[in-house]
């Protein structure tokens, strides 16, 4: 793979990476909590979690999932 490409799969890979995260930032508190919030007060658990502590682990780990990815793709040493 050349140089140039390499750097173009970098670029749409960050950019997708940048999409996710504020997708996830955004779903984690805000707008999230009321697509599971019925549920939540009534009682409702996933996996045996309560309803609301779930939403917030899974965004949590879907922002996680992006940072180590870039830093296993993006953030290398020899990419700077």
């Amino acid at each position: 793979m050349t140089e140039n490409a390499s750097n173009r799969s970098k670029s749409k890979l960050k950019w997708f990476l940048i999409g996710v995260f504020l997708f996830a930032l955004i779903m984690g508190p805000g707008p999230g909590i009321y697509l599971v919030n019925g549920y939540a007060a009534e009682g409702g658990t996933i996996f045996g979690m309560p309803a609301l502590y779930f939403w917030a682990v899974l965004w949590f780990l879907v922002e996680a999932a992006v940072v180590l990815t870039a830093y296993c793709t993006i953030w290398k040493k020899d990419s700077l």
